[in-house]
């Protein structure tokens, strides 16, 4: 499935003291190091899934990763220009491309790549939103690039304008949108400051196409035998999600950006005494917010499904090495959080059940979902994604403060226009959450081929 493109900054827990590899798994501190550019850069797991579904349906438009920035007062197009060369030059992933050796996926990375900053016009709001949403479905040719593109857009208001950055996800995630943010901000400075060449960041010890090459590796073979055994006991017979739809399912999803994948988002926020009230119930039951927030919308699902055993999707960063955390590049990866119900069950009992139960799949964590995928192997249904049809983030850390030397910056968000998952939670916390306290701002996303608004505004009633 489709990993989720919001910025990976999840809260669930993590079991202390967790004990090091076992006899004959490779040890977490075996080094990263630069891997041999002669020959065949293997890709990813995650993006060899994204590799796989570009060839089955090209011009797919449901993995792409956008965002907005709004920049007020006296911009240099010539430092933001250089700004972007300078992103581009510094991370591979941004100057790589994807074809085929013998059937086989492989990156290609150029030396160099050319990502001009477009510009535009936009004489109201609604002509601003009508010009993102084109340039943001415009779909990517993986084979030949660039899977970056920047457009300016000068806003009617006097000395205003609009940012806008779309990555194919294939090469990024929510961590590294907050990586571009921050060296584009930096590059900027540093173009208005050209004195200032001295102050140039180090040079990235590794790349994306390195972590890939690492990641072949290590997960190869038989080298994560006890996660296995894990995930095909806990996965085993595994049923999909059978939510009451008010339309029938098609045989096979609209890959490619048809009808079916076109989603919508219903919002609504959880007063701060009931987001006060579930904190506090887990902190009775040592359970941290994610943990009660997944229960919860398991037991809804239970609920609307009229079934016992549920499994929702959750994303973790994937950038445990150190290596990798200032690197642009697809490192999220998706756990499977499966749960059984028993009505006779106090709701504080299965709270507890569901708590384990994420410490466990966090235990275990370093297996790929496209390598669970291939463990379980469900039967192939190609209406569905496979193993989950529903997702559940919290994202539970305010974004880094943004600032472009002499400008004010305010970050913005795009309507999504399509799904990839049937109905998927996210939950972010209020201002105050720092404090221990606020409200929960909730999201639903939804495949509209399969439910009406109405449908999931009743959703979000019955869950509140």
């Amino acid at each position: 499935p489709a990993p989720p493109r919001a910025p990976d900054r999840r809260g669930p827990p993590r079991r202390p003291g967790r004990r090091g590899p076992p006899q004959g798994e490779p040890p977490a501190h075996e080094p990263l190091a630069p891997a041999s550019r002669e020959g065949r850069l293997p890709l990813s797991y995650a993006q060899e899934r994204l590799w796989f579904l570009d060839d089955f349906a090209p011009g797919a438009t449901e993995y792409h990763v956008a965002g907005t920035l709004r920049l007020t007062g006296s911009l240099d197009h010539a430092a933001l220009t250089a700004a972007v060369a300078g992103l581009v030059a510094r991370h591979e992933a941004l100057r790589t491309t994807f074809t085929a050796v013998d059937g086989q996926g492989t990156q290609v990375v150029h030396a160099a790549m050319d990502v001009p900053v477009r510009t535009a016009s936009a004489a109201t709001d609604e002509a601003l939103d009508a010009l993102l949403r084109a340039e943001t479905a415009v779909p990517f040719d993986l084979r030949t690039g660039p899977l970056l593109r920047v457009l300016l857009v000068a806003t009617a208001e006097p000395d205003t304008h609009t940012l806008l950055l779309v990555m194919h996800h294939i090469v990024t995630d929510g961590a590294s949108m907050e990586i571009v943010v921050r060296e584009l901000s930096a590059g900027y400075s540093a173009g208005l400051h050209p004195e200032r060449a001295a102050d140039a960041p180090e040079p990235l010890a590794v790349q994306y196409a390195d972590f890939a090459a690492w990641q072949r590796a290590r997960y190869s073979a038989d080298a994560l035998d006890r996660h296995a055994a894990y995930w095909k006991e806990q996965l085993a017979g595994i049923q999909p999600l059978e939510l009451p739809t008010d339309r029938p399912r098609t045989s096979s999803r609209g890959e490619g950006g048809g009808a079916d994948d076109a989603g919508a988002v219903h919002t609504f926020t959880l007063p701060e005494e009931v987001a006060d009230g579930l904190r506090a119930l887990g902190r009775e039951r040592g359970a941290s917010l994610f943990v009660t927030l997944t229960a919860l919308t398991q037991l809804l699902l239970a609920r609307r499904s009229g079934q016992d055993d549920i499994a929702v999707g959750t994303a973790v960063p994937g950038r445990e090495r150190a290596e990798v955390e200032p690197l642009v590049g697809f490192f999220i990866n998706v756990l499977v959080l499966r749960s059984r119900l028993d009505p006779g069950l106090p709701f504080s009992a299965y709270l507890d059940q569901v708590r384990e139960t994420v410490l466990a799949a966090f235990e275990h964590q370093d297996v790929p979902f496209e390598r669970l995928v291939e463990l379980v192997a469900p039967e192939r249904d190609t209406s569905r994604t496979p193993l989950i049809q529903s997702m559940v983030v919290l994202q539970n850390t305010p974004a880094e403060p943004c600032a472009f030397e002499g400008l004010r910056v305010e970050r913005g968000q795009l309507a999504r226009t399509d799904s990839p998952y049937e109905v998927s939670w996210e939950f972010e916390e209020g201002a105050a959450a720092g404090t221990g306290g606020g409200p929960l701002h909730c999201a639903i996303e939804y495949r509209t081929a399969l439910f009406d608004a109405a449908t999931v505004e009743r959703m979000g009633r019955h869950f509140t």
